[in-house]
């Protein structure tokens, strides 16, 4: 989808509800409506777009954005663009007070919270962005199938992290989604755990959570898997988060809530008695950031439609054992749904 599609979809939302204008900060929200990758903002207008930036910006500006007009001004000049504007939003969710305060002294015009315009018309992904995304998880199940020969005991969570990392960028990412996640034994149970100089020992349980950007779009994936040998518990706590993975996969279609899929999931753990140690929402929308809309948590009504892209990553940790999550990609599409993560979802004994 063009730039300037996206603008008219935006400016309809706009008329919607009653703003002539929008001034977009959020990074993303600006590479998704121009091209931007540079700092600036963004000002939409009916009358045309404008990117507002530094001179450090105006040539990359023009190259990236050609259907906005680039203008190098302080905040102090803007009235000029904002003279003729009646009722001017921001995106509150994503300006400091100190930044508004600014806005609101020397804009010249009246300034209101907007609602998340533009994150709602990224909710739905076209079909150039889906590539981008299915790249990125590609390129996640050929780093950990890379990474799959290094697991041993003795090997340091850090020293994992590290080949995460690396493999991500030789393969093609720009950089990391997120600090990547590889906690082993009994800091498995750490949700958002970071590597450490623990060295991986027998009987380990260990988490891989990791993902890269891919021009600008974000993959994500997480494995467990068991260090020389599984015990019974190990087998059994992964099985449980196994079937209730693959339960919220097959429940996400469009028509779904999103609320309905994470039921689905907590229905698996309650029937187990092991609810308690499920501490997170399902799973999360993946595009321009690796944590966007909608969330599949009990509290979001969002209904799934095609062309949505979502994580389902249950997991259950539990303090002193340690812990187990498996996720993946996947597409919302007309007929139901498609896995984008490849990997294998069998325990593995490394």
């Amino acid at each position: 989808m063009s730039h300037g599609i996206r603008v008219k979809k935006l400016l309809d939302l706009m008329n919607t509800g009653g703003f002539d204008g929008l001034l977009i900060s959020d990074p993303a929200n600006v590479y998704y409506l121009s091209g931007f990758t540079g700092e600036g903002i963004l000002l939409i207008t009916e009358k045309k777009p404008y990117l507002l930036t530094d001179p450090r910006f105006i040539e990359q500006g023009a190259r990236e954005s050609p259907d906005f007009e680039i203008q190098s001004l302080p905040a102090e000049g803007w009235t000029s663009l904002t003279g003729t504007l009646a009722r001017v939003g921001f995106e509150s969710a994503h300006v400091t007070y100190q930044r508004y305060q600014v806005w609101a002294q020397t804009l010249g015009v009246k300034l209101v919270p907007a609602p998340l315009l533009v994150e709602q018309l990224r909710l739905i992904k076209d079909e150039e962005e889906i590539e981008k995304i299915r790249t990125a998880v590609r390129i996640g199940d050929e780093v950990f199938q890379d990474l799959l020969p290094k697991i041993r005991p003795g090997i340091s969570e850090r020293y994992l992290g590290m080949m995460i990392d690396h493999g991500l960028r030789v393969r093609g990412c720009e950089k990391e989604a997120f600090d990547t996640i590889v906690v082993s034994g009994r800091r498995s149970s750490l949700p958002h755990g970071r590597p450490t100089e623990k060295a991986l020992e027998v009987g380990d349980v260990v988490t891989f959570d990791f993902g890269g950007f891919y021009q600008n779009y974000a993959g994500d994936m997480t494995r467990t898997v068991v260090v020389g040998k599984s015990c019974a518990r190990s087998r059994d706590i992964y099985s449980r988060v196994l079937e209730a993975q693959i339960t919220g996969v097959e429940t996400v279609a469009p028509g779904r809530t999103c609320r309905e899929v994470d039921q689905a999931v907590r229905a698996v753990f309650a029937r187990n008695n092991l609810d308690r140690y499920f501490v997170h929402s399902t799973g999360h929308g993946v595009g321009l950031r690796v944590h966007e809309a909608p969330s599949l948590s009990r509290k979001d009504e969002t209904i799934l439609q095609e062309g949505m892209v979502i994580t389902v990553e249950p997991g259950l940790y539990i303090p002193g054992w340690g812990g187990v999550r498996i996720e993946d990609v996947v597409l919302v599409k007309g007929n139901g749904h498609e896995v984008l993560t490849g990997t294998s979802k069998d325990l593995m004994v490394m």
